[in-house]
């Protein structure tokens, strides 16, 4: 190949790769953030894990925007997104538990744009120190009186291996939380 074609083929490509990273870079998100909102929003997820640990399900209830915030599992069962929350029987669990409670977060992305956010995380729900079940969480939170609530929680269980509850060949855990 002569230097003069090598030369085009080049800048051809040259071309081309400035052409996809432009358009790549136009298709991000544009989000309104600031590294202030984004350290609440992670400290929210500590008090939240903090009211597991102690099991305080009053303060955790204190972290959402609305007491009947979406609070709910999508574990296999047909749910629409509407009806009634499980928050209620999360903080009653809390309540008369006599496990050691924890959830684990991993993986942690913030998206946050104005006073609005998406969080969304790996975790893993611990019992007397054993993994019980992990899946993926999701909560849009939003920015009320300079404070950082839950809008929402949605959530996928998945057992963990050595979980006595899994159910077989899938994996998949119906958690009992109490009406």
């Amino acid at each position: 190949m002569n230097k003069k074609r090598a030369s085009a083929v080049f800048i051809v490509l040259l071309a081309c790769g400035l052409f996809t990273q432009a358009f790549a870079q136009a298709q991000e998100l544009e989000l309104h953030s600031n590294a202030d909102d984004i350290r609440k929003i992670n400290d929210l997820l500590d008090e939240f894990r903090q009211d597991i640990i102690h099991k305080d399900g009053h303060a955790l209830t204190r972290l959402m925007l609305y007491p009947n915030a979406l609070f709910h599992s999508i574990d296999g069962q047909e749910f629409d997104g509407a009806g009634s929350s499980a928050l209620d029987g999360f903080v009653k669990l809390l309540a008369t538990s006599k496990d050691k409670l924890d959830e684990r977060f991993r993986n942690i992305e913030i998206r946050q744009d104005g006073e609005l956010g998406l969080v969304t995380f790996n975790y893993d729900f611990v019992i007397n120190d054993k993994i019980h079940h992990s899946g993926l969480e999701h909560w849009q939170v939003r920015k009320s009186n300079e404070q950082w609530k839950i809008l929402s929680v949605t959530w996928t269980k998945y057992s963990h291996p050595d979980s006595e509850q899994a159910e077989a060949g899938r994996g998949l855990v119906t958690c009992e939380i109490p009406n």
